[in-house]
């Protein structure tokens, strides 16, 4: 995955661009590593620093959070192939004993991100800038994205009611995906984590080279749709 990643066309162009979006992308794929470790605090930690420097990983929290519940529901040790039993675990936390404690850290950690910023800068304009653009878009430079070419060609009566119509098109996947994907929270992320990539408002390269080299953990599902796939040279065979 970490080939995938760092040799990725779309990466590349990125190293050449120096966007700060890099940044999103790697407290968002932390996030999601601590998530698959059943780390609750430090995938919530790393998800508000996301959210924090951007607006649309707030989408990703219903399936991080599942992600990360599900990791914690299972055995932490295996059973005793000698004795044929299960060493005791924990208990596990119901649905509620996790999604509050959860949803507080993360609240709590964006709040106390946003004062400090209020300490460091004189007024608040800052969040205009940060979160009001993406949600008004402004600006309509030429991007990877679609949303740029639709509005320059926008009536200005009718664009604050597609500015909400494109928002809720993405909000709309979060929630959905973490339903029907429950039993694969995983592939809900990455789904999710696709679905920014190519409808966010600014859309980059970056982020696109990100869920692309996230596709890799799918690996089981691309093999059985595709059965030639596994046919296909790898780094193993070709030693």
């Amino acid at each position: 995955m970490a080939a995938v990643y760092l040799f990725n066309p779309f990466t590349l162009l990125t190293c050449l661009g120096r966007p700060t979006t890099v940044f999103t992308t790697f407290f968002v794929l932390l996030s999601i590593r601590h998530a698959t470790q059943g780390k609750a605090r430090t995938a919530a930690f790393a998800l508000a620093l996301a959210s924090y420097t951007s607006l649309h990983p707030l989408l990703l929290l219903p399936p991080i959070g599942l992600l990360c519940y599900d990791q914690m529901c299972k055995p932490s040790t295996p059973p005793n192939k000698s004795t044929k039993r299960a060493y005791p675990t924990l208990s596990k936390p119901t649905g509620l004993e996790f999604t509050i404690p959860f949803l507080s850290q993360f609240i709590t950690i964006t709040t106390l991100l946003l004062l400090l910023s209020r300490l460091i800068l004189p007024s608040w304009n800052f969040l205009s800038s940060l979160y009001l653009t993406p949600l008004s878009l402004p600006d309509l430079t030429p991007n990877p994205g679609l949303w740029w070419y639709f509005f320059i060609e926008m009536f200005d009566a009718f664009r604050s009611f597609f500015l909400g119509v494109f928002w809720l098109h993405m909000l709309a996947y979060s929630v959905p995906f973490t339903i029907r994907l429950r039993k694969q929270p995983l592939a809900a992320v990455i789904a999710m984590l696709g679905v920014l990539a190519i409808f966010q408002p600014y859309a980059n390269v970056g982020e696109v080279g990100a869920w692309l080299a996230t596709t890799c953990c799918m690996g089981h599902v691309f093999s059985s749709t595709y059965p030639a796939l596994p046919l296909l040279p790898s780094p193993k065979t070709l030693h």
